[in-house]
């Protein structure tokens, strides 16, 4: 199940969990590479992420305990979960996996909107992943500032600093060029980028539907190893290609720099035309 019978999150631990601390051997070089992987459709994309993915899940657990997946929300990286929980590209020792959320909208977790709720349903559910370690955003608290707080908190108790938070985190984009729930509006870029917070209430401008969001900060999710962008569709495809061929840094998905990998898997109707 997502969260324990009275709606909480597992108690937290109170100190780092070392386990989760990736171990300096498995490390990446600084500087992060870039790759761009275009495929005809979300079908092909979809199994050519979870292929990546399951890889990359079972090398690095070679060299530590246990491996943090931070999850996407929108309806694009469903079939990712899907396939991930049918295990079609390989098995997974999903006791050694821990589940986070990049952003939530602040709806409760049973809603047809929470991104919690479709991940749930797509792999969750699906496989023996013990509860304590599937970490949602707490919306069910009073206020997303609670909310906010509340996940931070559980961050700080798993990781040893923001420089080094996720093994992968999963990103969409959208057509304004937001990712996770860090939008054009979510202030500027130099302070997305200097932010000292680990997770934010944010507000989502009048053209979303659910204005109340709860997001990582840039640098928490720049402290991941690798960061996995899956974009599918053609109104994606003009804020697509603002952040591959513009590098328009107002746009908050150019921002994101993880420590090693930074990888875009895209249709081709999210990008006809790409650049030689």
């Amino acid at each position: 199940m997502l969260v324990r019978a009275d709606g909480g999150l597992p108690p937290p631990r109170h100190r780092t969990d070392p386990a989760l601390v990736p171990n300096p051997r498995a490390r990446m070089p600084p500087s992060p590479s870039s790759a761009i992987r275009r495929f005809p459709d979300l079908e092909a994309l979809s199994r050519a992420a979870a292929r990546d993915l399951t890889a990359d899940i079972q090398e690095t657990l070679r060299a530590q305990d246990h491996y943090a997946l931070a999850l996407a929300g929108g309806s694009t990286p469903r079939r990712l979960y899907e396939l991930l929980a049918a295990e079609a590209e390989g098995a997974l020792p999903w006791s050694q996996i821990h589940l986070f959320w990049g952003d939530e909208r602040f709806v409760p977790l049973d809603h047809p909107d929470s991104n919690a709720r479709m991940a749930n349903d797509a792999l969750v559910e699906a496989v023996p992943i013990p509860p304590d370690q599937v970490h949602p955003m707490p919306t069910h608290l009073d206020s997303p500032d609670a909310a906010a707080a509340a996940y931070a908190e559980t961050l700080r108790h798993q990781f040893s600093d923001r420089s080094t938070t996720f093994d992968t985190v999963l990103l969409g984009l959208g057509g304004d060029g937001h990712t996770a729930s860090l939008f054009p509006e979510t202030g500027t870029p130099e302070q997305r980028r200097t932010d000292e917070a680990w997770v934010r209430p944010v507000t989502a401008p009048p053209r979303h539907e659910i204005p109340r969001r709860l997001t990582c900060t840039l640098p928490a999710l720049n402290g991941a190893r690798r960061a996995v962008f899956l974009v599918a569709g053609a109104r994606k495809e003009d804020a697509l290609a603002r952040v591959l061929d513009q590098e328009d840094s107002s746009l908050p998905a150019a921002q994101v720099a993880p420590r090693a990998a930074l990888l875009w898997y895209v249709d081709a109707a999210a990008r006809p035309h790409p650049s030689e």
